[in-house]
Formats: C-alpha cells, structure tokens, sequence
C-alpha cells in the first residue's frame, strides 16, 4: 500500500496473503485498519482502492488512539469543548472571506435542511469543520476532527428532530455573528453554550461514563446507523 500509486486497486486477498505471508483473517483485520484510517477504500463488487493523500483522514487516526485510551464520552466532550471555544476565538481573529462564504452557505443548506435529519447532521459536521478551518491553525482542526469521528455515531441519533435542528441553526448563526464581527469574546462564549447545549443532546443517546472502547468495532466499521 505505501508504494501504490492513488487509485491503484489492491490484488486480490489470496495474493496479498501469498505476498505477505500471513492469513486471510490477520490481513483482513489490516484492511479494515487501513480502511478506518482512509489510507484504502473498498468497493463493492470492484476491490480494494488506494485513496488519494487528501482523502486520508489523520484525524481517523487520532480517534483510534483516544480509542485504545479507554476515553470516555465525558472525556471526549470535555476536551471538544477547551478546542473548540479557542477555535471560535481565533476564527473571529483569523478568518478570510472565503471562510466567510463557506460558512455561510453551509449555514444556508442547514436551515433548508428542514425535516431531513441526516442532511442537517452533515452541514453540523461541516459547520464545525470550516469553522476550525477558520482558525487557521491545522493541528486544532485534525483533533477536533478526531474527536468528532468518535462521537458521529451518537450525534447523527441526536440531530434527529426538527425542534432540535431549530435550535442548532440558532445556535450557529449566533456563533457566526459574533464570528463575523471578529468579536472573539463573544464568539467563544457563545460556542461555550452551544456546547453545553450539545452535550446534553448527546447525553440523552449515550451515557457520560460510557467507554468508547466498547464501541471499537463500530468505529472500525465507520457505522453511521441510526
């Protein structure tokens, strides 16, 4: 793999296991690895694919250490929340205006999101992405992205409800106010609320004490299930 071209289709499994030496089950355990951290990508009835290096996910990786850490959701949530309220910060301080328009047009699909959920949880992810995008700091955006790999899962059972959307629309565009004033105070005080709001959301589908090690098989599946 680390000398494939992207977009080179792996050989078969038999003859990776013949090249390799090792058993179909010890290789099929290695490309589910590889798979959760975006370095191969399968497809169905076609193969095994080499991704291109912008489409390998660092941050994959990084959840699979917190992982192995046993972390908790509470720890996960706590931890969002020092990041992300600096990230607010440093978006009102940094922010160009092509963050300006990338944030404001995922804001516009979000409110037009209405009753689908699923489309709603997506332009969350986003939001909070091109928002640490914004800060212009790549180490923030990769852990938080980590972090958010972990907690997918539940958050897409969370964001399920129109009144639930309502709110975390209004709570962007608060977010996004202040953002765009470059009042960072307020940008992180009110990511701070949004936070509290959205951790009590999360804790209505899983408990605070809940080990995301339980959930190791779920992660390396990339599950998105409701």
């Amino acid at each position: 793999v680390a000398t494939s071209e992207p977009g080179t289709c792996l050989p078969t499994e038999r003859e990776l296991c013949a090249k390799l030496g090792v058993g179909r089950s010890t290789l099929r355990e290695a490309i589910r690895s590889l798979t959760f951290m975006g370095v191969v990508r399968p497809r169905q009835g076609s193969g095994t694919y080499v991704t291109s290096p912008e489409d390998q996910a660092v941050e994959k990786m990084i959840a699979l250490g917190l992982t192995f850490q046993r972390a908790k959701v509470q720890d996960i949530i706590e931890a969002r929340r020092v990041l992300e309220v600096e990230v607010a910060r440093l978006a009102a301080e940094r922010y160009t205006e092509s963050d300006r328009s990338k944030l404001e047009t995922i804001m516009s699909a979000m409110s037009a999101s209405g009753v689908q959920p699923a489309e709603a949880s997506h332009c969350d992810l986003q939001y909070h992405v091109s928002l640490a995008r914004a800060s212009h700091n790549v180490v923030l955006v990769h852990l938080i992205n980590g972090m958010r790999a972990l907690l997918e899962i539940w958050m897409n059972r969370a964001v399920n409800r129109v009144p639930v959307i309502v709110d975390i629309v209004r709570e962007h565009n608060s977010i996004l106010e202040a953002v765009l004033k470059r009042d960072a105070e307020q940008a992180s005080v009110r990511m701070s609320l949004h936070l509290t709001n959205a951790a009590e959301r999360l804790f209505s589908v899983v408990g605070k004490e809940q080990l995301m090690a339980d959930y190791l098989s779920l992660l390396l599946g990339g599950s998105n299930e409701s």
